[in-house]
C-alpha cells in the first residue's frame, strides 16, 4: 500500500501541476482532464508535459526503489486522445462524483492499452495539435477495438528542443493604433473636465490582449507636454495578497524613489516631498514609510487599534493625493485590477469617494471577471473594449505588413486565427513571416502555400511559443528565466539569477529586444525589462518544465536575498512567493510570517490572513519535528486570532481545531489559552451557547493568568465580556 501511496501521490502530483484534473483514481493509474472542467487553450500540451514529468519521477522513484529493495522496475503506460467530452456529476445527496464520458475517454484509454511500458501514445488529433512542442515517433495505423477505421497513434519522445525561427528583424515599435480613438477621445474629454476641478474616474476594461495597456499607453503620450503628475501602479499576479501593492508604486513614483535606495535616503526624499507639498508631517510620514518599509517607521510609537491605524493609513495617502493635486492636475493609473489585492481596493474606495471637487483622474484597467461598488458613480465612467471589427482587424493588418492590400484568402486566414484580438493579430503576423509562408508581390501580401497543407498555429499560445522557440537557445533561457521572476525584471537581478558574463547576457537581451518580446526601461545598469505583454509571459513561464521552474524559484529567491539584503523588507512578498513555488518550505513560511507581521502592522488582516494561510500551508509540507509542531501550533493559533478579529468565527475554529491536542500534549499554555478564546468566541458568536463559552473562555483566561501573559489575558477578558453582554449578563459584561 506504500508503495501504490508514493505513485498515486507522483501522479496526482504531476496532473496538478499543470492545473489538470484528477477524474478518476483506477487499480493502478489514475484518470486525468486537461481543460475540463476549466477551459485551458493548451490542454494538450499540458497533458504531455504532465505526462513527461510522470515518467520523470516515476523512473526516479523505480530507481531509489531497486537500490534499496528487490523490487522491480516500475513503469507507467499513458494513452492520450484530445477531443469533446461530457462532463458532470453523479450520484445523490450524500455522494457526488465527478465523471467525464464519451468517445474521447474510451480513445484515450485504448492508447493507454497499446503504449509500451514507459512510453506516452497519442492520437493524431493530439499529435496535430502538439506538433513542434514535443517530439514524436509515428507508429502508423493501429485497428482500435470499437473503431471501424485504423487510427494513427505517435510516441511522444521529448520536448522540443527546436521549432521553426522566426524573423527576428521584423518591424520594430509599436502597431497602429487602430479602433480605440473614440475612447481615446472619451479619456481625453474626461481630462478636460479634471482640469477645471471636476473629479473623474476611469475603467478601462477588457479580455487579456485587447488593447487596455495601449489606450493608456496613448493618453499618456497625449497628455505629456501638459503640467500634470502622471503616477501609475500595477497589479502583479501574486499581488492579490500583498498589502498596498500598486499603492507603493504609486508613492515610490511620486517621491522619486528607485530599487536600492537605502532607508535614510527614502526617509529623506519622503520628508522633502511633505515639505514641498505642505502636508503635515506628524500625521502622515510614519504612515508613509511603514508602507515603504523603511525600518523604525515611527508607526510602533502610535497607540491605536488596528482599524484606527489602517484608517490613518488611507488618510495619509489621500492627504498627499489631495495635495498634489491642488499644485497640478493629478492622472493616477491602476492597471490590472484582477489582480488587486483587498487593502487596496479600501484605498481605491477613498480616492474615489474624495476626487468629485478636486483635479484627479483616476484611471483603472482590469479584466471583465474584475467586479467592484464604484460602478453608480456619476462621475465614473466604463469603456469597454471590444474585439476589433473585420474591416479594423484588417487594417490593423495591413499596416503592419507595410502594404495597401491583402489577398482574399490570406485575410479569411488572419480573420480565422485571430477574431479580432490586437494582440493576436500582432503575433499571428509575425509567425507568418517567421514561417516564410507569406510574400510580397507587387503592393500586395499573399499565401506561398495552401492553407490546407500547413500547420499553422490554433491559438495565441501556439504562436508566442513558435517564436520563443526559433530564438537562439541562450536568448530563450533568459527569456524563461525573466517570466519565473516576474511580467517586470531588473538587470541586476537576472544578471545574478543566468550567472552570465556581462556582455553574453547584453547579447541575449537586445536579442529580445529587436524580437518584440522585451522593452526596456532605464539607463543601463539599473535597467529594467518588461516583457510586452502579459500573455507572453504567462506562456513562457508555463512552458517551462516544473522541476525547472521549481529550481528556478528558489535560485531567484537567494538572488533577491544577496542584492538587497540591506532593504530585504521591501521584498519579503517576493520572497515568500518564490520560495513556496521552489518548494523551499522553510523559508517560505519565516518569509510568509515576515509579510503577516507587516500586514498586521498596517491593520491589513485579509493580508495577514492570507500570508498565515501560506505559512501554514508550508510548515505543514515539512518533516515533522517537535520544533516544528510548535511553529505549527504558532501558525494555525494566529491565522485563528486575525480570523476572530474579522468575525470569521468559524473559519477560525476550523484553524485551531487541528492543533488542540498537540497544544495540549506539548503543554503550551499561551497558546492553549488563545486557542480557547479562539474557541469560547465561536461558541458565543456561531452556535449561542453561552454556558459551553463562559466555561473555555474562562479557561482561557485561568490559563493566561497562570503563565502571566498580559496580551493573552487581555484577549481572553475582552471576549468573556462580549459573551455575557450578548447573554444580557451586562454586570458581569462590564465587571473587571
Amino acid at each position: 500500500y506504500s508503495l501504490m501511496d508514493k505513485v498515486y501521490e507522483i501522479l496526482i502530483q504531476k496532473v496538478h501541476d499543470y492545473e489538470g484534473i484528477v477524474n478518476e483514481l483506477t487499480g493502478d493509474g489514475i484518470m486525468a482532464l486537461f481543460g475540463a472542467p476549466i477551459a485551458l487553450e493548451d490542454a494538450p500540451q499540458r497533458a504531455i508535459r504532465s505526462a513527461l514529468a510522470i515518467h520523470r519521477e516515476i523512473n526516479k522513484f523505480s530507481d531509489q526503489l531497486k537500490s534499496e529493495s528487490k523490487i522491480p522496475l516500475i513503469r507507467m503506460r499513458i494513452g492520450i486522445h484530445t477531443g469533446p467530452v461530457v462532463v458532470g456529476t453523479l450520484g445523490n445527496d450524500l455522494r457526488v462524483e465527478f465523471k467525464a464520458v464519451g468517445d474521447t475517454v474510451n480513445l484515450a484509454s485504448r492508447m493507454e492499452g497499446l503504449a509500451d511500458p514507459g512510453t506516452t501514445y497519442v492520437t493524431e488529433d493530439t499529435f496535430k495539435l502538439t506538433e513542434g512542442f514535443f517530439r514524436f515517433e509515428s507508429l502508423g495505423e493501429k485497428q482500435i477495438k470499437g473503431k471501424e477505421e485504423p487510427i494513427r497513434v505517435y510516441q511522444v519522445i521529448a520536448s522540443s528542443t527546436r521549432r521553426t525561427r522566426f524573423d527576428v528583424s521584423a518591424e520594430r515599435g509599436l502597431t497602429p493604433f487602430i479602433g480605440r480613438e473614440r475612447e481615446l477621445e472619451l479619456l481625453l474629454d474626461g481630462f478636460e473636465r479634471v482640469k477645471t476641478g471636476k473629479g473623474q474616474a476611469f475603467s478601462i476594461v477588457s479580455e487579456a490582449g485587447c488593447g487596455k495597456s495601449r489606450l493608456l499607453y496613448e493618453f499618456r503620450k497625449t497628455v505629456a507636454n501638459q503640467d500634470i503628475t502622471f503616477l501609475e501602479g500595477k497589479c502583479l499576479s501574486y499581488s492579490r495578497g500583498v498589502a498596498y501593492h500598486p499603492v507603493i508604486d504609486i508613492l515610490k513614483s511620486n517621491f522619486d524613489i528607485h530599487e536600492g535606495e537605502g532607508d535614510q535616503e527614502i526617509r529623506e526624499k519622503v520628508k522633502r516631498g511633505l515639505k514641498m507639498m505642505k502636508v503635515d508631517e506628524p500625521s502622515t510620514l510614519p504612515y508613509l514609510l511603514e508602507l515603504l518599509s523603511v525600518k523604525d517607521s515611527g508607526i510602533d510609537k502610535i497607540s491605536m487599534s488596528p482599524e484606527a491605524k489602517k484608517d490613518r493609513i488611507i488618510e495619509a495617502i489621500k492627504r498627499i493625493v489631495l495635495r498634489g493635486s491642488e499644485i497640478r492636475s493629478l492622472v493616477m493609473a491602476f492597471e490590472d485590477l484582477h489582480w488587486l489585492d483587498k487593502s487596496s481596493e479600501d484605498v481605491l474606495r477613498s480616492h474615489l469617494e474624495s476626487i468629485p471637487g478636486a483635479r484627479i483622474l483616476l484611471i483603472f484597467t482590469y479584466r471583465p471577471e474584475f467586479v467592484h461598488t464604484w460602478g453608480a458613480k456619476s462621475y465614473h465612467n466604463q469603456l469597454t473594449l471590444h474585439r476589433l471589427s473585420n474591416r479594423e482587424s484588417i487594417e490593423m493588418a495591413t499596416h503592419i505588413l507595410g502594404t495597401k492590400e491583402i489577398e482574399k484568402a490570406l485575410e479569411e486566414l488572419i480573420l480565422e486565427k485571430t477574431e479580432g484580438v490586437p494582440f493576436f493579430i500582432e503575433e499571428f503576423i509575425k509567425s507568418l513571416r517567421g514561417l516564410k509562408i507569406i510574400e510580397r508581390k507587387d503592393n500586395t501580401y499573399r499565401l506561398l502555400k495552401e492553407v490546407q497543407h500547413l500547420t499553422i498555429p490554433s491559438t495565441i499560445q501556439d504562436v508566442i511559443m513558435t517564436r520563443v522557440d526559433s530564438l537562439l537557445e541562450g536568448a530563450k533561457e533568459v527569456l524563461q528565466i525573466g517570466s519565473v521572476i516576474e511580467r517586470e525584471f531588473s538587470y541586476p537581478l537576472i544578471n545574478r539569477v543566468t550567472g552570465l558574463p556581462e556582455q553574453q547576457l547584453l547579447s541575449h537581451l537586445s536579442i529580445l529586444k529587436d524580437s518584440e518580446l522585451l522593452y526596456e526601461r532605464g539607463i543601463y545598469p539599473r535597467s529594467n525589462y518588461i516583457f510586452k505583454h502579459a500573455l507572453t509571459r504567462e506562456v513562457v513561464y508555463d512552458s517551462i518544465l516544473a522541476k525547472r521552474k521549481k529550481k528556478l524559484h528558489e535560485e531567484i529567491g537567494k538572488a533577491i536575498e544577496e542584492l538587497y539584503r540591506d532593504n530585504l523588507s521591501e521584498h519579503y512578498e517576493v520572497l515568500a512567493e518564490h520560495y513556496f513555488l521552489g518548494e523551499n518550505y522553510s523559508k517560505a513560511a519565516e518569509y510568509s510570517r515576515f509579510v503577516s507581521r507587516k500586514a498586521e502592522k498596517t491593520a491589513s488582516l485579509d493580508d495577514a490572513i492570507t500570508y498565515t494561510n501560506r505559512r501554514v500551508t508550508s510548515l505543514e509540507r515539512l518533516p515533522r519535528t517537535d520544533e516544528l509542531g510548535k511553529q505549527i501550533i504558532d501558525a494555525r493559533t494566529a491565522l485563528g486570532l486575525y480570523m476572530t478579529q474579522l468575525d470569521y468565527h468559524v473559519e477560525a475554529k476550523e484553524a485551531v481545531d487541528p492543533i488542540i491536542h498537540l497544544a495540549i500534549a506539548n503543554n503550551y499554555k499561551r497558546r492553549l489559552s488563545q486557542i480557547y478564546t479562539i474557541l469560547g468566541t465561536y461558541y458565543s458568536f456561531v452556535e449561542e451557547n453561552y454556558q459551553e463559552a463562559f466555561k473555555t473562555l474562562e479557561e482561557a483566561l485561568k490559563i493566561s493568568e497562570e503563565v502571566k501573559d498580559i496580551v493573552s489575558s487581555v484577549l481572553a477578558s475582552f471576549w468573556l465580556g462580549c459573551a455575557f453582554g450578548f447573554n444580557c449578563e451586562f454586570e458581569k459584561s462590564t465587571s473587571p
